[in-house]
């Protein structure tokens, strides 16, 4: 008679709580819905195929968020979760020019490490300005989140005496999201034609001997 060593007996994985399947099955719904908006667009993806993608019956994304709205905005805020958290690694607790070289690191990294969610983001965003208010607003807010960062962190390196007196904050911010927002946009499109890294490098040298103060 053969007699297992305890060792050989199989290990009882713990059952996930009701909150852990909830999280479980929401995560593979947003992955599943930001692959279906990447193929499809966001006009044509619809909660039953995300449902049925993410493994789970064609009414649970239905039951669940109740509006392919709804779906979206908590994509959006998934989204700004994931990317406030990778700023703040990357910048951490710099100003001035440190601080957006920080993001700008932050920015190609999460380029070139959660593409998919970028590309599933900027077609959400950029076809929610006349089809997803929730979306749109939501857009909106992170502006001007991005763009109070920005001028916070200019205005204390103009302080310091870093950058260069005449330095708008303010007019900066809005250039400079708006430049990431652009090659962001562009880069996804097509990514063969431009050189993430490159392009981000040459900005970066740009923009630090346009700001920086001239030492006397």
């Amino acid at each position: 008679m053969n007699i297992s060593s305890p060792g050989d007996l199989p290990v009882e994985r713990p059952r996930l709580t009701q909150v852990e399947r909830t999280a479980l099955s929401d995560a593979r719904m947003f992955e599943a819905a930001m692959h279906l908006i990447v193929e499809l667009g966001t006009h044509n993806t619809t909660l039953k195929e995300v449902g049925e993608r993410a493994g789970y019956s064609r009414g649970l994304a239905s039951n669940r968020f109740g509006s392919k709205e709804t779906l979206f905005g908590f994509l959006v805020r998934d989204f700004n979760e994931t990317w406030a958290s990778e700023l703040r690694r990357f910048v951490g607790k710099n100003t001035g020019i440190a601080a957006i070289e920080g993001a700008l690191d932050a920015v190609e990294f999460f380029l070139l490490n959660r593409t998919k969610q970028m590309q599933a983001m900027y077609i959400l965003w950029f076809e929610s300005i006349s089809s997803y208010p929730l979306v749109r607003r939501r857009l909106a807010s992170n502006h001007i989140a991005y763009r109070r960062d920005t001028t916070r962190w200019l205005a204390q390196a103009r302080t310091d005496g870093e950058v260069r007196e005449d330095v708008d904050p303010e007019s900066f911010a809005v250039e400079f999201s708006a430049f990431i927002f652009g090659l962001v946009y562009q880069w996804l499109a097509n990514p063969s034609a431009i050189n993430l890294h490159t392009v981000m490098q040459h900005y970066r040298d740009n923009t630090i001997r346009a700001l920086r103060r001239q030492k006397a």
